[in-house]
């Protein structure tokens, strides 16, 4: 095969189309076309960026018979991996909340200073700040969203229908592709290659030159050399626990409870009044937050019937729910 067949080829089988391979070189879509057309060549600089981007070595682009990635010894280890659709979508969205955990983070904070704004004093210039923020956050988090989930679709084809061999030696893997039975592709890391190592309780995901590897754990040996370099390499080792919903959201209404009262008084000094005694008059807005510390205790019965722990979010529900009720009162009493 010509160079140019060789990176259309690699560039399909990533899915990736001659722009967006463009994007990552930094090159136009009408430069890669020329590669393709074999009209022109890449550089040597562009060589070993194809190089890091198709995870094959430089001899595979230009069409020379690759001798590096040859075995010549037998393997310590050998794995060979198919992954179901079910299991290709666990995967993408334990990945999404990985993703979009610092987005959803910058979002709630952008929240929480626009209702610390509202009862502040000249509050004009702090709330527009607030709010552009919020939906910046926001938009980054839609955009976020569907994106990922855009590559994931390309992504989620393939992956079913292919055949993940590793093969493990003393100190590399090699990693074989096959669709069909046929071998589509061949790459090899060396164990100091691996940037990082996440893990979950089903899943291995090896990080090598910005790609990812991803292996099944209940195949692996228990005293397999991947586990051997993630106990002799600690600081490459991140956990990704699948997240839990309901513990989340039993620690934000246990937080959201005990800002209600100063949330409240915020927007009710913000509020104009009649007469001279704001605070008292609007102090009925307390009313408003009593969703909050009543959902805490909702979900309080909820997670002792799921077996977690439930108390916290049922007696800080209760206090605070007490609590709004009596300030609340104070615009009818006085």
């Amino acid at each position: 095969m010509t160079i140019g067949e060789n990176i259309q080829k690699h560039r399909k089988e990533l899915g990736l189309s001659q722009e967006e391979l463009g994007k990552k070189l930094l090159l136009s879509r009408q430069t890669i076309s020329l590669w393709e057309k074999n009209q022109t060549v890449p550089t040597i600089d562009n060589l070993i960026r194809l190089k890091e981007i198709f995870g094959i070595s430089i001899d595979e682009i230009l069409g020379f018979e690759c001798t590096t990635l040859v075995e010549e010894n037998i393997p310590n280890e050998s794995y060979r991996q198919n992954f179901s659709v079910d299991e290709i979508n666990s995967i993408r969205r334990l990945q999404n909340s990985i993703n979009l955990k610092n987005q959803v983070i910058s979002l709630a904070l952008a929240g929480l200073l626009i209702i610390l704004s509202i009862g502040a004093a000249d509050n004009g210039i702090m709330m527009a700040f607030s709010v552009g923020m919020f939906l910046t956050s926001l938009i980054a988090l839609i955009k976020g969203f569907y994106s990922f989930n855009n590559a994931w679709r390309n992504i989620l084809r393939r992956m079913s229908e292919t055949t993940y061999e590793y093969s493990v030696f003393d100190e590399y893997v090699v990693v074989s592709l096959y669709r069909n039975n046929e071998k589509v592709r061949m790459s090899k890391f060396y164990f100091s290659d691996i940037e990082k190592i996440s893990q979950t309780d089903k899943w291995l995901f090896l990080t090598v030159s910005g790609q990812s590897y991803i292996i099944r754990k209940d195949g692996l040996k228990e005293n397999s050399a991947l586990y051997l370099h993630m106990y002799t390499n600690p600081v490459k080792v991140i956990e990704n626990k699948p997240i839990d919903v309901w513990r989340i959201l039993s620690v934000a209404l246990f937080v959201a409870s005990f800002f209600t009262i100063s949330f409240a008084l915020a927007l009710s000094v913000s509020m104009p009044s009649e007469n001279d005694d704001t605070v008292l008059n609007n102090m009925w807005v307390f009313f408003l937050f009593l969703p909050i510390p009543i959902s805490s205790v909702v979900v309080g019965f909820i997670l002792k019937s799921k077996g977690y722990k439930y108390k916290k979010n049922i007696i800080i529900g209760f206090i605070f729910t007490f609590l709004l009720c009596i300030y609340g009162s104070f615009s009818f009493i006085f």
